[in-house]
């Protein structure tokens, strides 16, 4: 009996602005085949757009379908788990369900339709249906042979272009062309020549009769070793004498994908340390290894809660070579690109040659080559930072989050708006890998699930030695009130304290960063005479002053430009200023640069390094800057929270805090938490190696409840600060949050839709008899205006929120964040 596959029906999600989840049944044409996960173009209206197919079915969800046109790729190029995961962060995340599969696809491959219009042949401009506003735009298309791209003629059109160009359509004045693309970045394949092995192979080539270079190719394929490459067929004997050789049936044709480009360095390869595990650490790793082996084993998610330098980074490689000995992958997640070459070197050393790299920083080559790469098996462990949870692992077997409490890892720009821990903590549900979270300074929301049962806690009390030469013992806090700096007549970015410190050990030949969360040299440029302040055309910002090549003459920038650090619009540092047209410009405030510049004033000789987004931006390699830190060579690394993870040099004895109240007010309740996280992360950078290390942290306001928090490097007290707080006020982990976000280049526009929106909100709550959803606003964003646009938001605090807002449509220019980082 023959089984026929009654599968003529495929469910799509199309690359269109649609409701969560939504999807459209097609039909499957005779002349091909679909799976589950394939990328397909589909008509969708009038237009030809991606989908992804979905499910296969054998009744369609509608009366009558159309056809899908044709496959993007011949495979599918997402698993079944994956697909899973992308109906999750669609539903959970309220965005479309391609939008939310879209970063599961391989790099390029997201594309649309290429369309060009033309005018129908034998339509002149004197048309009686050609409208008066039409005749211009067809006048200039009318002489192009070639016709002229959609989105150009749409312009010409005018406001309304696309509805125009659609009325020209219908009434057979012009017509569209469509082309659909190949992706991007595809695959790139090499071919070989092969001798085939059959009688007619035997045979001499001159009975063949064989021109003189088919036959010297033949000799030169049957004499080499093994495949032999079209490419240099082509140089030595010219184009087309393979082919003719293919198409006698003398030799075969062999595909093969090219290797990919090389994305790390050829360094040599790191000596894998095998160090003793202290008693906190093996309970910990075994845990986790139970989990790893009983697939029962429940919750199968861990809270790795260690101080800094307590050895979590061995924890997660030992748990990962079990995996990997198992035949299975895992995934290592950082929260910043920058920190990919440590751990990527950390974990090379363990699994050399078997790990893999993922961020936005590589070559789209290289981002394709390594997507195949990890799809074909190749490589055991993906590093990188929150897009690398989507990497094409088939038999993914433990994920590993490292500082899981970042904020980096939510995705805030660009849809879809997920948080790659809850979203880790899915893949893992459906996949059944463990999933291990660490921080020494846990979000207060994990470590409140932890503490309810839904992670298991795992707790690193102490710091651990790495060897015969290092401590165990945290790095002493010293905390300087600046006000009383200031009444003593100290008038400088350093308080005495950071200056003698500073001293003292560059003169003992260790080395220093300091920390400071802001870059640029001066963050407020204002008029000594009028006081004005200069600021962004498009941002309710102030323009901060980036100093360039030379730095100081005389006490003044003599070179600089002002950067908006929200829009990056670049303007120069005017001479006059724009209101009163006086000449004293003064620069306020301080930045990475600017203490850079302090530091080799104070310790002439000594070689200061900055890393900061600048840095990176103008092309530093993270590299060479920590290999220079880590070789001895800078002797103070100035920085912003860069610095503040993951750096494990012995010889760093002190840490300063230049100012340690940036971000401590804004309005958002993380803010104290976000404040105490960076300071222990920073001060745990001293005192890794033989001495003792020193932090001296630099503040106005020494009495807050973060700062004392992180002097002592106490988390339990900011943690039941923080949950007490958030108890009495309904903030999360007590209740969900969503945020609504409506901007404008309208500033009455954006107020009215949030009010709006605020006030049906309010009335569906009182209709649905819901005491327990609060609406909050609305406020203007912090800042009021972005990019030209004006801001107003609404945060939406309760029980149940997607199901209280499902089937809700929003305005226009509305974004709807579900869990938001913050609310700013």
């Amino acid at each position: 009996m023959v089984f026929v596959n009654s599968m003529r029906y495929a469910e799509v999600a199309v690359d269109a602005v649609m409701a969560p989840s939504r999807s459209f049944s097609y039909s499957i044409p005779p002349r091909f085949t679909v799976e589950p996960g394939q990328l397909v173009w589909v008509p969708f209206g009038r237009r030809i757009l991606q989908g992804l197919v979905l499910e296969l079915l054998e009744i369609p969800n509608v009366p009558e379908t159309r056809d899908i046109l044709q496959p993007v790729e011949p495979s599918p190029l997402i698993g079944p788990h994956h697909l899973q995961m992308g109906r999750w962060i669609s539903e959970h995340y309220l965005c479309s369900l391609f939008t939310a599969i879209s970063p599961l696809l391989p790099p390029g491959f997201e594309n649309q339709v290429r369309s060009r219009i033309s005018v129908v042949p034998g339509v002149e401009i004197t048309n009686s249906k050609l409208r008066p506003e039409w005749v211009v735009p067809f006048g200039a298309l009318a002489p192009k042979k070639n016709g002229m791209l959609e989105a150009d003629f749409t312009k010409l059109l005018g406001r309304n272009g696309s509805r125009e160009l659609t009325r020209m359509v219908d009434h057979k004045l012009v017509r569209r062309e469509l082309t659909i693309p190949r992706p991007r970045s595809a695959p790139k394949y090499e071919s070989f020549l092969i001798p085939l092995q059959a009688s007619v192979d035997e045979r001499n080539s001159k009975e063949i009769g064989l021109p003189v270079r088919q036959d010297a190719l033949l000799n030169a394929v049957r004499k080499n070793r093994g495949p032999y490459p079209s490419t240099l067929a082509n140089k030595e004997f010219g184009s087309g004498v393979g082919q003719a050789l293919l198409s006698k049936g003398l030799v075969a044709m062999e595909w093969v994908r090219a290797d990919a480009e090389t994305v790390t360095r050829s360094v040599l390869p790191t000596e894998k340390r095998h160090h003793s595990l202290t008693t906190h650490q093996e309970q910990v790793l075994s845990q986790i290894q139970l989990a790893i082996d009983d697939p029962d084993i429940q919750p199968r998610s861990f809270l790795l809660h260690g101080i800094t330098g307590s050895g979590k980074t061995e924890v997660y490689l030992r748990a990962i070579d079990q995996v990997v000995r198992q035949g299975r992958q895992a995934v290592f997640l950082v929260p910043e690109i920058a920190l990919t070459p440590q751990t990527l070197e950390r974990v090379n050393s363990w699994f050399p040659g078997r790990v893999a790299v993922m961020h936005s920083r590589l070559t789209a080559r290289q981002q394709v080559d390594q997507w195949w790469d990890i799809r074909e098996g190749k490589y055991d462990v993906v590093v990188g930072p929150r897009s690398s949870l989507f990497a094409p692992l088939s038999n993914l077997g433990l994920i590993v989050i490292d500082e899981e409490h970042e904020w980096t890892y939510k995705q805030i720009e660009t849809h879809p708006l997920y948080h790659a821990r809850a979203s880790a903590l899915e893949l893992g549900r459906l996949t059944g890998a463990p999933v291990v979270m660490g921080s020494a300074t846990p979000d207060v929301e994990t470590y409140y699930a932890a503490t309810s049962g839904r992670h298991t806690l795992l707790e690193l009390p102490d710091r651990v030695s790495a060897g015969p030469d290092r401590v165990s013992r945290m790095a002493e806090v010293k905390v300087c009130d600046m006000r009383l700096e200031l009444r003593e007549g100290n008038r400088s970015m350093f308080s005495r304290a950071l200056v003698h410190c500073l001293k003292d050990c560059i003169l003992e030949k260790h080395q220093a960063i300091l920390f400071l969360n802001r870059r640029g040299a001066s963050s407020i440029v204002q008029c000594r005479d009028c006081g004005h302040v200069l600021a962004c055309r498009s941002c309710s910002v102030s323009l901060t002053f980036h100093s360039q090549a030379v730095y100081f003459t005389e006490g003044q920038a003599k070179h600089g430009e002002l950067l908006c650090h929200r829009c990056n619009r670049r303007s120069r540092m005017p001479k006059i200023c724009p209101e009163c047209r006086m000449a004293h410009i003064r620069q306020l405030g301080v930045g990475t640069q600017r203490v850079v510049e302090e530091v080799k004033k104070l310790l002439p000789g000594v070689t200061v390094d900055r890393l900061d987004a600048d840095t990176t931006r103008a092309g530093q390699d993270i590299e060479d800057i920590m290999a220079r830190l880590t070789s001895g060579d800078t002797q103070v690394l100035v920085g912003t929270q860069m610095v503040a993870k993951g750096l494990d040099i012995p010889n760093v004895t002190l840490v300063g805090v230049i100012l340690a109240d940036i971000g401590m007010y804004l309005p958002d309740f993380r803010a104290g938490e976000r404040a105490f996280g960076l300071l222990c992360q920073v001060a745990g950078r001293a005192g890794r190696g033989g001495d003792m290390g020193q932090v001296i942290v630099q503040t106005y306001n020494p009495d807050h409840y973060a700062i004392q928090a992180a002097a002592s490097q106490d988390y339990q007290s900011l943690y039941e600060y923080e949950i007490e707080s958030r108890r009495e006020l309904g903030n999360p982990p007590f209740n969900e949050q969503v945020h609504l976000l409506f901007q404008n280049l309208n500033d009455a526009q954006a107020l009215r839709q949030a009010t709006d929106t605020g006030r049906m909100l309010m009335q569906r709550a009182q209709a649905q008899g819901l005491s327990d959803v609060n609406v909050i606003g609305p406020a203007p964003g912090v800042p009021f205006r972005i990019r030209g646009r004006y801001r107003w938001h609404l945060i939406l605090n309760g029980r149940g929120l997607l199901r209280f807002i499902e089937g809700m449509e929003f305005p226009q220019g509305c974004t709807v964040d579900v869990d938001p980082a913050h609310v700013l």
